[in-house]
C-alpha cells in the first residue's frame, strides 16, 4: 500500500502494525491521512471514543479530599480534606469498600449501599440469592461508574474461581476457564449472573496461579479499580485480571516489580494498582523502604498487555527533608484536616430512621445556583468558594506548601529502620501520587519530583478506642454532582 510519502507496505503488514499500536498512538494515526483512517476503520481497529467533557459532572477543583478507613477508632471512616471544604454525607461508623468517580460502595448491617457523599443520595442494593461461592476468603466487590458514559452504575461480585486441573498437564494444553461474576446494574435494579470467557491475553499458568486456593491472608483478589469500561483486579501471585463487560471476556498479565505480598491487614499498601481517569492504569510499588517505582499498563488493539517502567526514583532525600523540617518545628499540622460528616446519607426509604439530619442546617441543603441538572456547585465548597474554582484564599493546590529539597540532602545516608513510605492513591487530575512519607501526607509530583505537604498522619489519630489501631485503607475523592441514585429526601 502506498502511503503517499514514497514508502510502501503490504496491506496485511500495515494492518498488523496498526493492531500492535497502543490506543493513543492509534488515535494519532487516524489523523495522518484518509487512507490510514479508512484502513483502521475497515478492520475495526478504531480506538475507544474519548470521554465526554467532565465539567458538567466534576467541579473545577477536582481534588476534593481523601477517605481513610481506620481500625481501632470510634469512627471507621474519616474524610481528610483541604480547608474550606464543606461536610459530606457519609456514615462514619461504616467502612468504605470502593470509590469510583464520586460514588462510594459500603456495607450497612450486611446490606450493600452505593452512596454519593456530595449529594446525599444513596441506593441500597437488594440481597443476593443464592450467595456467591466464596469459601474462606473475604468478598471483593468492584464498583463501576463513569458519568461521562452513563449515569447508571454497576457492582461486580466475583465468584470463587474454578480450581485448576489436577495432575500433570503439559503447559501448552493448559487452558483458562470461564470466570463467573454476579453483576448488579442500577438500570435494571437487579442482580444477574455473568460469564467471562478467556480473551486474547489469558495465559493458562496465570489462571492456575490465581485459582489455586489460598487463605484469609492471601485472598484471590487484593483490590480492584475501574477504568474506561473494564475492571482491573489485583490478584494473588502478582497477577492482574481484567474483566471486560462489554465483550464478556477477561485478560490476564503478570504484574511487574518485586514479587511479594500486596497488602498488609494493618497498614496502607506498599504495592498498589491505581487508576487515573486521564492517564490510565498504573502499578506502584515501594521497595527497600523508600524506592518508588511506577509502571504504566499499555493495551494494544489486538488485546496484548504489557508494562512500561515510567518512574524509578529514590524518596530518601524527601524523607530526610521531612525529618529535618519536623525537628526544626517548621512542619507541624498541615493545612488539611479532618472534616466531619453531615449525619450520614439521607434516608434510604421513608421508613428508614437510622440516619438523622436534625443537626444539618436548612440552608446547607439549598440547591441554589444550580445548572438545571439537580445539583449545585456550591454544595461541596465553603461560602468563600461557592464557584468551586479553587479561589478560596486558604488553599491553593498549585502553589501552597511545596517542599524543596536542599542541596546535599541525598548525602545524609541510607534510610533508617524507622523510615517508611505508604501509598494513599493517585491524584484525580494531576500526574502525581499521594503518599505518606515518615508520617507526612504529601502529594508527590512525578514529573518534577516535588512534594506538597498536606498534613501529618497524626491528624488522623482521633478518638481512639483501643491501643492497637491503624489506618487500613484510603481512597482519593473527587466529588460528582450527577447520578441517577434515588432522592433520599423523598
Amino acid at each position: 500500500m502506498n502511503t503517499g510519502d514514497g514508502i510502501s507496505f503490504p496491506y496485511d503488514v500495515l494492518v498488523d502494525i496498526f493492531g500492535r499500536l497502543p490506543r493513543r498512538a492509534l488515535a494519532r494515526s487516524c489523523c495522518v491521512c484518509r487512507t490510514w483512517r479508512a484502513l483502521i476503520s475497515a478492520h475495526n481497529l478504531n480506538p475507544p471514543l474519548l470521554p465526554l467533557p467532565l465539567p458538567p459532572y466534576f467541579p473545577r477543583r477536582p481534588l476534593g479530599g481523601i477517605f481513610f478507613c481506620k481500625l481501632g477508632y470510634a469512627s471507621n471512616t474519616c474524610f481528610f480534606a483541604p480547608p474550606g471544604s464543606r461536610r459530606l454525607f457519609f456514615p462514619d461508623e461504616e467502612e468504605v469498600d470502593q470509590l469510583c468517580n464520586g460514588l462510594i460502595l459500603l456495607h450497612r448491617n450486611g446490606r450493600k449501599c452505593v452512596l454519593n457523599p456530595a449529594t446525599g443520595r444513596c441506593s441500597r442494593l437488594p440481597s443476593l440469592t443464592p450467595p456467591p461461592r466464596v469459601v474462606g476468603e473475604p468478598i471483593v466487590e468492584s464498583l463501576a461508574f463513569d458519568p461521562a458514559v452513563s449515569l447508571h452504575f454497576d457492582v461486580f461480585l466475583l465468584e470463587e474461581l474454578a480450581r485448576p486441573n489436577q495432575g500433570e498437564v503439559p503447559q501448552q494444553l493448559k487452558r483458562p476457564q470461564v470466570v463467573r461474576s454476579f453483576v448488579y446494574s442500577s438500570s435494571t435494579e437487579q442482580w444477574e449472573n455473568r460469564e467471562f470467557v478467556p480473551g486474547r491475553c489469558t495465559p493458562g499458568h496465570l489462571y492456575d496461579a490465581v485459582a489455586t486456593p489460598g487463605n484469609t491472608y492471601n485472598p484471590t483478589v487484593w483490590s480492584s479499580v475501574y477504568w474506561r469500561g473494564s475492571i482491573y483486579m489485583h490478584c494473588r501471585k502478582d497477577t492482574l485480571m481484567v474483566l471486560r463487560p462489554s465483550c464478556g471476556t477477561y485478560d490476564m498479565v503478570q504484574l511487574p516489580g518485586k514479587p511479594g505480598s500486596a497488602l498488609s491487614l494493618f497498614s496502607l499498601p506498599r504495592k498498589s494498582l491505581l487508576a487515573s481517569y486521564e492517564r490510565g492504569i498504573h502499578y506502584v510499588e515501594i521497595i527497600d523502604k523508600l524506592q518508588l517505582r511506577v509502571w504504566i499498563l499499555t493495551e494494544s488493539t489486538y488485546g496484548q498487555l504489557w508494562w512500561t517502567l515510567a518512574y524509578d526514583v529514590s524518596l530518601n532525600p524527601h524523607c530526610h527533608m521531612i525529618k529535618t523540617l519536623t525537628v526544626q518545628g517548621i512542619m507541624k499540622w498541615g493545612p488539611w484536616g479532618i472534616v466531619g460528616n453531615r449525619g450520614g446519607p439521607t434516608k434510604l426509604t421513608k421508613d428508614d430512621d437510622y440516619y438523622d439530619h436534625s443537626d444539618v442546617d436548612d440552608d446547607d441543603d439549598e440547591e441554589e445556583d444550580g445548572d438545571g441538572c439537580g445539583y449545585s456547585w456550591n454544595s461541596f465548597y465553603s461560602d468563600e468558594d461557592k464557584d468551586g474554582d479553587g479561589d478560596a484564599d486558604s488553599w491553593d493546590e498549585d502553589k501552597d506548601n511545596f517542599i524543596d529539597i536542599d542541596e546535599g540532602t541525598e548525602l545524609l545516608g541510607p534510610p533508617s529502620w524507622r523510615d517508611y513510605c505508604e501509598i494513599v492513591g493517585f491524584h484525580p487530575h494531576k500526574n502525581a501520587l499521594i503518599l505518606i512519607i515518615h508520617s507526612a501526607v504529601v502529594v508527590y509530583h512525578l514529573d518534577t519530583s516535588r512534594m506538597q505537604y498536606l498534613g501529618d498522619e497524626k491528624q488522623l489519630d482521633g478518638c481512639p478506642i483501643q491501643h492497637a489501631r491503624s489506618v487500613t485503607g484510603s481512597f482519593t475523592y473527587r466529588p460528582c454532582y450527577a447520578d441517577v441514585l434515588p432522592d433520599g429526601q423523598s
